[in-house]
Parts: structure tokens; C-alpha cells; sequence
């Protein structure tokens, strides 16, 4: 067959066919996780505030978290393929234990102990989620990994719907070290379902680390982490701050580096047969096109709410929706992608998200839950589809042995993808505030406007990524054959 034979998804059934009743204690660790996640998202600013460090503390508090779990995540993908799954997912749950645990007992305002834990924890996310993800690509008939993703992704989502909120009101009634000790009880329960509850079918090679990527492995965690920064310095300090650019040259030297050495790794961690790939690299394009709208919606709309209406109750209801509407999205929109053409159910779930922005046009300065909630809903409805749909597509034709370091990746570029959108809406937004207030527009009205036009190019960005979607090759066409691409990659 050629190379330009349209694309086809693996159509193999599975060995296994209690793939399901395996896959609960995996669905408990990945559950546990996201509980946790939402659970804890005010602990960083609560412990910014309770040590004096401002602004700057919550950052780098939550920057550590997100450059570990996000620099790590391709590493622990790896170890995952050599180690086997169960080891993975006990490693993982572990992790995330320990982490939530040295942040609870770390000293006041011991700031290094403090990031530390925070490491440990991104760690644990980064080990977790691709154990999970690589148990549905290994374990699953490929006819209902579309399936497997949804219930993945649903669970996900649904658990951080009253997580932010409970917290808030956990961490208001007891303080915030509580709350890290509930999440450590989470942890060790669900490190004892994966315990008990996976089979040890799985052994890890021997001499796993024989061969190992250890010098690419460390430049990978170097680019990923500096890269991770490079939004939050710009944002915090400037874009020509000595600080970010500095993270900038280091990042590109880094990145240097690291192409040299994958290129001459036996096995490296970066599979160029795994990324280069049209089904690979455009739903990433498309996540940094429309992803990263679900992170900023939610802090423009905290903005918006606090400036004309000075009522955070209002947009922690419609942050509420907006992952319930990720949930619906995952768990009905997602499946269809089973059926139907993959880039079809994309761009059509990507109707409800440039509806959601249209919503926001709508804004006043007197708007209630209603219209609030509409909009992040649907935004919500739509990316939670696509959640499910691209890491099916993205994860397509992957030989078993790359599933975790391919599903680490994934995440990767997944998770990288909201904190570059907050880089680029947020500070549009506030700076759509400033300048209608220097046209002498008063504050309110400014919000208002400022809302209206960053509403405007997130339309245009999803528009974009929709006529993205049908650039993605059909995967359909021919059920009983394989892309010579996807061959290779399988006999790899």
C-alpha cells in the first residue's frame, strides 16, 4: 500500500477479555487523582496567603506542580512500557501520596520543602495518567478504546465538578493541611485497590534499564520544564524580563541538545515514529488552538464577575458547569468517534465550544448564573468531546510497547496546551481593560468591552482549529487494512 493510503484505525480485538473488571482499580487511581486535583485548588493561594508570599508564591507554587507533571510525564511513560503497568500505577498513586503528605507537614514558611513536595506530586500525576491510558491502548479491543477514553475522561472531569468548591469551603472551615491529609487518605486507598486489585500479569524486562534513554530522559525533563515557564515569566514578569529570557536561550540550547541525542538513542523517549505523524501532531494544534480556552474562560471569568459584580460565589457555580459540561462531552460526544470519522465528531464538537465564546458576547455587567453557566457549559461540552476524540486519534496505530511513553507524551502537549492559553487570553483581557479605560471608558464598561473583544478572537482561534479538524486523515476508509506507517510502527 502507499503512503498516501488514507489512515485506518487498529481493528484487532484483545486477549483479554476481562479488560473492563481490570480496569477499575486503574479507573480508581485516575479518578483519586482528579478528586484530588479539584480538591486542592485553592491550596496554593490558602498557603501563599497564610505565609505572606503574594502573588509570586502562588505561582511558583503552582508552576512546580505543573512543570513536573508535565517534564515527567514522557520519562515515567517509558518506565511504564519497561516495567510493566502495575508497577507503574503503584508508583504513581505512591508519589502523589507522598507529595500531598510533605506539603501537609512541611514547616511554615519553609519554601524549598515546600516545592519540593510539589515536585514529588507532579511526579505522581505524570506516572498515573499515562499507566491508565496505556492500560486502555494495551488492554482494550481497539473497537471500544473510544470507549475506554470516555469513561477515562468522564471520570476526570465529573470528579472535579464539586472538588474546587468543596475545597474552598474545607480549607475555610479547617485550614488547608487537612484537606492535603484527606487527599493522602485518597491516595493510599487507591494505592491499595491497585495493590490488591492488578494482576501481575504484567513483569517488566529484565534488566528494564539496559538501553534506558537516561541522557535524553534528563534534557527531556530540562526543555519541557523550561518551555512550561517560558508562558508564566512572560505573563509575570514581561516578555523581555531578564528572567524570561533567559528560560527562552536555555530552552533552545536545551532543545538543541535533546534532537542530537534522540536522534541517536537506540530507544529514545521521544519516538519520532510515534510524533511525526499527521494524526499526532494536528490534534495538538488544534488542543494549543482551543484548549487552552478552558483554563482562561474560567480566570476571565473570575476577573469579570469580581470587577462588576464583586461576587466569586457567581463563577465558581459557572466553573462548576463548565467541567459538568466536560463530562457530558466526554462520555456522549466522545464515543461517537468510534462510528462516525473521528475529524467530523471534532469539528462538529467544536461547534458547542465557539458557541460557548459567543455566549460571552453576550456579557453585561449585570449578567446572572444562567448566561454564565451556558457559556462555559458548552465550551465545556466541547472540549470534553475532543478530549476523548484526539487521544484516540493522536494514540492510533502505536505499537503496545510505546503505548505509556505515547500516552505520556500526549498528556504532555495536552497539559502544556491550557497554561499557553491563559498566556495569551488573560493578559489580551486585562490588556482590553486598560486600554478602554485610557479612551475613558469607567471600569465596569471596560470589563464589559474587554470581555466582548477577547470573546472575538477565541471564536476566530476555534474556527481555526475546526478547519483544522478536516486536515486530520480518516481513519475509516478501509477497516481491513493498515497504513504502511502504522504497520512498521506495530512490528517495531
Amino acid at each position: 500500500m502507499s503512503n498516501s493510503t488514507t489512515t485506518e484505525m487498529n481493528t484487532t480485538t484483545t486477549s483479554n477479555p476481562n479488560y473492563m473488571k481490570g480496569f477499575i482499580p486503574f479507573a480508581i487511581a485516575g479518578g483519586v487523582l482528579s478528586l484530588c486535583g479539584g480538591f486542592t485548588a485553592s491550596v496554593p493561594p490558602a498557603i501563599a496567603n497564610s505565609w505572606g508570599l503574594g502573588g509570586d508564591g502562588t505561582t511558583w507554587i503552582t508552576l512546580a506542580y505543573a512543570l513536573s507533571v508535565v517534564g515527567m510525564a514522557p520519562i515515567m511513560g517509558k518506565l511504564s512500557d519497561l516495567f510493566g503497568r502495575r508497577t507503574a500505577i503503584l508508583i504513581g498513586t505512591a508519589l502523589w501520596a507522598l507529595g500531598e503528605l510533605l506539603i501537609g507537614i512541611c514547616p511554615t514558611a519553609n519554601f524549598p520543602l515546600l516545592l519540593i513536595g510539589r515536585l514529588v506530586l507532579g511526579c505522581g500525576g505524570a506516572t498515573i495518567a499515562p499507566a491508565v491510558v496505556g492500560y486502555i491502548l494495551t488492554e482494550f479491543p481497539a473497537e471500544k478504546q473510544g470507549k475506554g477514553f470516555s469513561i477515562y475522561m468522564f471520570i476526570a472531569s465529573f470528579m472535579v465538578v464539586f472538588g474546587p468548591t468543596l475545597g474552598g469551603i474545607t480549607i475555610d472551615a479547617i485550614g488547608w493541611r487537612p484537606v492535603l491529609y484527606i487527599c493522602v487518605a485518597f491516595s493510599v486507598f487507591a494505592f491499595l485497590c491497585c495493590f490488591f486489585m492488578v494482576k501481575r500479569s504484567e513483569k517488566g524486562k529484565e534488566n528494564a534499564f539496559a538501553g534506558f534513554d537516561g541522557l535524553g530522559a534528563v534534557f527531556v525533563f530540562i526543555f519541557f520544564a523550561l518551555f512550561m515557564c517560558v508562558p508564566t515569566f512572560g505573563q509575570s514578569y514581561g516578555w523581555l524580563s531578564k528572567a524570561s529570557v533567559a528560560c527562552i536561550i536555555v530552552a533552545a540550547a536545551a532543545l538543541v541538545c535533546l534532537l542530537i541525542i534522540e536522534k541517536k538513542a537506540k530507544s529514545p523517549i521521544l519516538s519520532g515514529k510515534f510524533m511525526a505523524r499527521k494524526q499526532f501532531i494536528l490534534p495538538v494544534v488544534i488542543l494549543f488552538l482551543t484548549q487552552g480556552l478552558m483554563q482562561s474562560c474560567m480566570t476571565n471569568m473570575i476577573l469579570f464577575v469580581l470587577a462588576t459584580q464583586h461576587n466569586t460565589t457567581l463563577s465558581g457555580i459557572a466553573t462548576s458547569l463548565l467541567y459538568l459540561g466536560m463530562s457530558i462531552g466526554a462520555i456522549v460526544i466522545g464515543p461517537m468517534a468510534d462510528k462516525r470519522e473521528p475529524r467530523t465528531v471534532a469539528a462538529g464538537a467544536l461547534i458547542f465550544v465557539a458557541l460557548g465564546a459567543a455566549v460571552q458576547m453576550f456579557f453585561t455587567a449585570t449578567t446572572g448564573i444562567s448566561v454564565f453557566g451556558l457559556a462555559l457549559f458548552l465550551i465545556g461540552l466541547g472540549l470534553g468531546g475532543n478530549a476523548t476524540i484526539f487521544m484516540k486519534v493522536a494514540l492510533s496505530d502505536i505499537a503496545p510497547s510505546l503505548a505509556g511513553v505515547g500516552a505520556g507524551t500526549y498528556n504532555m502537549f495536552r497539559d502544556m496546551s491550557a497554561p499557553f492559553g491563559v498566556a495569551v487570553f488573560v493578559p489580551m483581557f486585562s490588556s482590553n481593560i486598560q486600554h478602554a479605560i485610557s479612551t475613558g471608558i469607567n471600569e465596569i464598561q471596560a470589563n464589559v468591552e474587554a470581555m466582548h473583544s477577547t470573546a472575538m478572537v477565541q471564536i476566530v482561534c476555534v474556527v481555526i482549529g475546526t478547519a483544522v479538524c478536516f486536515l486530520i486523515p480518516k481513519i475509516y476508509a478501509d477497516p481491513k487494512i493498515y497504513t504502511d506507517q502504522g504497520s512498521k510502527m506495530r512490528n517495531s
